[in-house]
């Protein structure tokens, strides 16, 4: 890492950092600064230092400039569970823009270049801040770091250690995502192999990163980039036809590689270009069996879906597992997708998938799925579903699954939050009598789990339960 800079200035650290004896990030000392940490929003760096006189000194670095709205970030972002995840002062830096910090950062240790550059975070971030309006900067910000950054790993010999490192593909994801054209075309220039992507970024990345951006003009550059005639080809006789057929196989590849991340994106524009006049749309299928509308569905893209829903008859198409767009929507916490899918079609609420799971069954079991989540909005969209007022809930609240478990049984047995117990509790006409395939009831399950999650509510409502199992019984 210490050889991606073209000249080292570890001499012109900041003399902050300098004269600090203990410098630490937050992410490192989170239980110890716990209380620090989440009493404030604001964009800071936490440090350790002591002080002349002894003892330990809590210190917080303001990162955000007051002349750049909003005046903070939210400093965590509760995940699945009891699981939580914390972006570091690198993430905010880049966040805001601020490539002299990302720089001093990264003198200080080159291994956030990691962190940095990691797609699985990004898509984190991507969730906390880029799917929200009042932050609408982040991917420019972002993207301006990594111009910077691409121009200070030049060397003399006018080669890139960035990406001779192979950060290409960041940096193209970081750009498109920008919907930043002229860095897109030069990285394109400099290597018109990196469309396809480098390390853990695909060429599908790249697709829905533009498609994200809203600027149709920098997908359309992608896409062509990536059904270009590949460079080498012969021409004349049966190896020509080869390659032909070939590159037409490929080139349908990447048409739907492009229909599904310009749904997923949410880049209606795109979207129907790409589609035309197409006869079959259910034809565009991912590795899953997902259509366009799932792809739409699961990002909660609501102008998309309500565009496809219009256009096609695609609202009860299901993927390999049976699911339907509805299931994915409420898997993944989008209410208002959800919403939209209900009201076009009723019955759609009381479609089953493979493993005989309603979308509430979904919705449930969303809170346990190992991808980063937002928890608020799976909880707003159970306590919209459970209100009554876009579906009749007393119609899938106590449907058995394929192992004879209803909503309840999974909140119960996969220890999921205490809210989420109480709220499908609330329910008039939930039954609490229902048996799994072990002939267990949710309230058995609750008996076996004294330290769960969902235990928290049993000195609350214990006696509620039984008494509603006794009078069911």
């Amino acid at each position: 890492m210490q050889t991606l800079f073209s000249t080292t200035r570890k001499s012109e650290i900041s003399q902050k950092a300098k004269n600090q004896v203990d410098i630490f990030f937050y992410v490192i000392f989170c239980e110890q600064l716990k209380v620090a940490l989440f009493a404030s929003c604001s964009l800071n760096i936490i440090c350790l230092s002591k002080p002349p006189g002894g003892g330990l000194a809590v210190e917080s670095i303001p990162l955000l400039k007051a002349t750049m709205p909003p005046s903070h970030f939210p400093l965590r972002w509760e995940s699945t569970g009891d699981q939580w995840w914390y972006a570091t002062p690198i993430d905010f830096a880049a966040a805001n823009g601020h490539y002299d910090l990302v720089r001093e950062l990264l003198y200080i240790d080159t291994n956030l270049l990691i962190k940095l550059t990691s797609l699985r975070r990004i898509r984190r971030l991507e969730t906390v801040w880029d799917d929200e309006e009042q932050f609408n900067d982040v991917a420019k910000c972002r993207s301006h770091v990594a111009r910077e950054l691409l121009r200070e790993c030049e060397t003399k010999r006018g080669h890139n250690t960035l990406i001779r490192a192979g950060y290409g593909g960041w940096l193209l994801y970081t750009a498109a995502s920008a919907g930043d054209g002229s860095f897109v075309k030069e990285l394109l220039e400099r290597d018109p192999l990196l469309v396809f992507g480098e390390g853990e970024y695909g060429v599908t990345d790249i697709f829905y990163a533009a498609a994200r951006s809203r600027n149709s003009e920098v997908f359309r550059l992608l896409l062509d980039f990536s059904i270009s005639p590949p460079c080498g080809l012969g021409s004349g006789g049966e190896l020509e036809g080869q390659h032909s057929e070939s590159h037409s196989e490929f080139n349908r590849e990447m048409m739907n590689r492009a229909v599904h991340a310009a749904a997923r994106g949410g880049n209606l524009e795109i979207l129907k270009e790409l589609l035309g006049d197409c006869s079959d749309v259910l034809a565009y299928r991912d590795a899953q069996g997902s259509t366009v509308l799932h792809a739409a569905a699961g990002r909660g893209q609501l102008e998309v879906v309500k565009d496809l829903i219009t256009s096609f008859d695609i609202i009860a198409s299901r993927d390999h597992q049976g699911n339907t767009a509805l299931h994915v929507a409420a898997y993944r916490g989008y209410l208002a997708a959800a919403e939209v899918l209900i009201l076009a079609s009723p019955s759609l609420a009381t479609f089953t998938n493979n493993y005989g799971d309603t979308f509430l069954h979904m919705a449930v079991s969303g809170f346990r799925t190992s991808g980063f989540r937002r928890v608020d909005r799976q909880i707003e969209l159970i306590k919209l579903l459970v209100s009554g007022k876009i579906v009749s809930i007393k119609d899938v609240i106590n449907v058995k699954n394929n192992d004879g478990r209803t909503a309840l049984h999974l909140a119960v047995i996969e220890n999921i939050q205490s809210d989420l117990v109480e709220l499908l509790m609330t329910v008039p006409s939930i039954n609490l009598n229902i048996r799994d395939a072990n002939a267990m009831t949710p309230l058995d399950l609750l008996k076996q789990r004294p330290r769960s999650a969902s235990s928290q509510i049993s000195d609350q409502t214990a006696d509620f339960s039984w008494r509603d199992l006794q009078l069911a019984g």
